[in-house]
């Protein structure tokens, strides 16, 4: 079922996100308030990223403890909603979200990321390695807030 979704939304049903241990993609995306935002340039802290849409209910879950995450924390979490421009805005706005909500429309920094299910979340180390991720559930909180905190002392 989740797979027959991933399709319908233009995000290829059969690939698998980036591997623990390798170095996540590079992508410039621009974000509803106009920003371009480069993942590179988080490069020497530890950042999540999220990627996600608005008509996935975990998603909207995920992405709204995501943004009280960072900010709780001071880690940049990085939304990448994956519906249009106008539909990204008017989620991120109704969920109240401070971190940046970048707008992949098209879907090409999903592919590059072999987004299989949604909500996919990343937790990258200062070097851009991926350290955790979760697909197609929710984050696992219990376990994402300890890594984090040891990425965040190293």
């Amino acid at each position: 079922m989740v797979a027959a979704v991933a399709a319908a939304a233009g995000v290829p049903a059969f690939a698998a996100p980036p591997a623990l241990d390798s170095i996540a993609p590079d992508f410039a995306l621009k974000a509803v308030d106009g920003h371009n935002v480069r993942l590179s340039e988080y490069r020497g802290e530890p950042v999540v990223v999220h990627f996600w849409a608005g008509w996935c209910g975990p998603c909207r879950e995920s992405v709204a403890a995501l943004d009280a995450l960072g900010l709780r924390s001071g880690t940049p979490v990085l939304g990448v909603n994956l519906d249009g421009a106008d539909r990204s805005a008017a989620v991120a706005d109704s969920l109240h979200l401070k971190m940046p909500t970048l707008v992949d429309a098209q879907q090409s920094v999903a592919r590059s990321y072999d987004v299989a299910k949604l909500p996919l979340t990343l937790l990258l180390d200062a070097e851009g390695r991926v350290r955790a991720s979760w697909s197609g559930v929710a984050a696992d909180f219990a376990e994402l807030t300890p890594q984090l905190e040891r990425l965040r002392q190293d």
